[in-house]
């Protein structure tokens, strides 16, 4: 049997080797932009429905959006964009790109910080333990002393912190060069009192100055108040330019020039608008494939994209005619479909409420309250010489009946006038079941007489009386999430975002559908009690483009020789039912009272009588200080011990 000699590798051989793997280990990482990072690395987790790896080409439309954070001659950009196109996803990629390629201190700002927690939660997290790259750089939460939590995440080279828009100390002690700020046009009005939230988080990468990145996106909504249509039309405007494939003409997809069969919106084309012929939607992905991003308003530094779900793959163009059918008698629906599937802000272009149409084509000869409501609520405002009500129905998916429209003459400084509301909203309605309703929740206005109501809404607030009082910054929301108690009653005051409130309530007074219950939804219906008077003080205010604190913003006015006392009672009626928590029980409750009305004798339980005349006693006291003096007090362990108090 013969040996075989092995040859030992030479000393040269050895210090080659060694050298490579010296070289490969401190070698820094190749130079990718974020597209390429994200097609190489990103693993998109089980909360999508497309998990597995991450491909660009899938939404190619998204590639100059990512690739945009690697160019160094570009600081900022904005996406105004629609729903499902792949927005989030792409800020992922970046927040990804900038922990593994290029570490860097990340700032991410969400509307609110559960809305902070949950994307920490649902998306972040996922896609940090799944994707190998990320994992091997940021700590594991279940160490310790990881530095791995809910907010906030260290890696080499930076960290991670996130935050919501409507807490203003997370603006505080963090600096950042990478800031990434989701659905700004969700944010509050403010960061408590210190200003915008953009600019506030943008103030945090001063420091890097060339170097910081932001990355604005959100889907827009108010026309003059969408905080991302501003900064958008403040960018260099780019839009996705897609070639027709008979003519080659380059063109963005609009929806004005998509046309369908009558009644068969799977017959959805598109019109090119070089050739006029018609292009089906299985050339779509083709087209989206072929596109390129043009600038339309050059020589500006921020980047600024905009699309619309005619180009999303995961939503066809047939079902986007649907949503646009199923939108057409309804305002609202309508607001949803151009701000989420076409990615522009809402200006209701309908024209203002006619009262004289209204008068004449929307009274009802109803006269007791509908089998489908489950719930009345009261708005009154108090004048210096009446108080005037609206008392409103209302049932499944805020569908609204007026009942009557209560004027009570008086001086409202004295007791009789408050005796005299009192009765008002201890009266009694019908209902179609034969079961008697109640006024479960009233709201008034202390604009104007705030002392007396508030002395007159203290001792109520059990009987779902509410103070109120309109608020003066118009991007405020309609109902504030507390009321504040600063006044000597402790009656707790709700502070409304009228012009949201107007806005909102417009929108629903223009829905003239049909009684099917898609289209009856948020529906107003008025009965013969209501005269052209109530519908002139009704239609009284209008929509101006006016500027506020510097931003221009939709705002809602009346003329001053117009009455509008009618469209307040309206407004405060609709908010007593959201300060009342009835929202979600009016189906259940409608229910009940058919049920009830079966019964004999059915009636609802009696409202306390109240005193006629208000009296000290009927004010609730405010918390006495504690006495001064030397107090005994019982020691954990037993026994007692002495202190001084005061």
């Amino acid at each position: 049997m013969t040996a075989v000699a092995v040859e030992a590798p030479n000393a040269s051989r050895l210090w080659d080797l060694w050298r490579e793997e010296r070289a490969a280990a401190f070698a820094p990482p190749p130079l990718l932009t974020v597209s390429q990072w994200a097609d190489q690395y990103r693993i998109v987790p089980s909360y999508s429905a497309e998990p597995g790896r991450w491909v660009t080409e899938k939404t190619p439309y998204l590639r100059d959006v990512m690739d945009a954070f690697s160019d160094p001659a570009i600081n900022r950009v904005v996406f105004m964009k629609c729903r499902r196109i792949g927005a989030t996803e792409a800020g992922i990629n970046v927040i990804g790109y900038f922990i593994a390629q290029d570490p860097s201190p990340i700032f991410i700002v969400q509307p609110t910080v559960d809305d902070a927690k949950d994307f920490s939660k649902e998306q972040l997290t996922p896609t940090i333990e799944e994707t190998e790259s990320l994992r091997a750089r940021v700590s594991e939460a279940s160490s310790r002393d990881s530095g791995n939590t809910l907010l906030a995440k260290l890696f080499p080279g930076g960290a991670l912190y996130l935050v919501g828009a409507n807490s203003p100390r997370g603006f505080r002690r963090r600096t950042a060069r990478v800031v990434v700020l989701e659905e700004v046009d969700g944010y509050p009005p403010s960061a408590g009192t210190e200003g915008d939230q953009v600019k506030l988080a943008e103030g945090r990468s001063d420091t890097f100055q060339h170097r910081r990145k932001a990355y604005l996106n959100s889907t827009p909504t108010l026309k003059g108040y969408s905080r991302i249509e501003r900064e958008y039309e403040a960018s260099d405007q780019r839009r996705y330019f897609v070639p027709c494939p008979d003519c080659g003409h380059e063109q963005t997809l609009v929806w004005g020039r998509v046309k369908w069969d009558d009644h068969a919106p799977a017959t959805a084309a598109f019109v090119c608008e070089g050739c006029g012929v018609l292009i089906p939607e299985s050339q779509k992905f083709g087209m989206v494939a072929k596109g390129r991003w043009v600038a339309t308003n050059p020589g500006h530094k921020t980047a600024g994209f905009h699309i619309s779900a005619l180009y999303s793959p995961w939503i066809s163009w047939g079902e986007l005619v649907e949503e646009w059918l199923a939108a057409q008698q309804n305002p609202l629906l309508l607001q949803v479909f151009v701000n989420q599937s076409l990615g522009e802000s809402w200006e209701d272009r309908r024209g203002g409420l006619d009262p004289d149409s209204m008068w004449v084509n929307r009274r009802e000869p109803y006269t007791a309250v509908p089998l489908a409501a489950g719930a009345i609520t009261c708005g009154g405002d108090i004048q210096h010489d009446r108080g005037e009500f609206i008392v409103r129905a209302w049932g499944a998916g805020e569908e609204s009946w007026l009942l009557e429209r209560v004027i009570v003459f008086g001086d409202p400084t004295t007791d009789q006038f408050w005796a005299d509301v009192d009765a008002v909203l201890a009266r009694t309605y019908e209902h179609e079941s034969g079961a008697q309703m109640r006024i479960l929740a009233t709201a008034i206005d202390a604009g104007d007489n705030y002392e007396r109501v508030l002395r007159y809404c203290a001792p109520r607030f059990g009987r779902g009386v509410r103070a109120i009082k309109g608020g003066s910054l118009p991007a405020a929301p309609f109902i504030p999430k507390r009321p504040t108690r600063n006044n000597k009653h402790r009656c707790p005051l709700f502070v409304l975002g009228v012009n949201q409130g107007k806005a909102l309530m417009f929108g629903r007074l223009k829905i003239v559908g049909t009684s099917t219950e898609a289209s009856a939804a948020y529906k107003y219906h008025f009965n013969l009690t209501a005269d052209r008077d109530y519908f002139e003080q009704l239609t009284a205010e209008k929509a101006e483009r006016k500027q506020v604190n510097r931003i221009w913003t939709v705002v809602y006015t009346c003329p001053e020789h117009r009455r509008n006392e009618v469209s307040d009672c309206e407004l405060y009626a609709l908010a007593a039912l959201y300060l009342g928590n009835l929202r979600d029980s009016l189906t259940k409750r409608a229910k009940a009272l058919q049920e009830r009305g079966a019964a004999p004798q059915a009636q609802e339980p009696a409202p306390e009588p109240q005193s006629e005349a208000l009296t000290e006693q009927d004010v609730p006291s405010p918390p006495q200080p504690p006495k001064r003096g030397w107090v005994k007090g019982r020691r954990g362990g037993g026994g007692f011990t002495r202190g001084w108090r005061g």
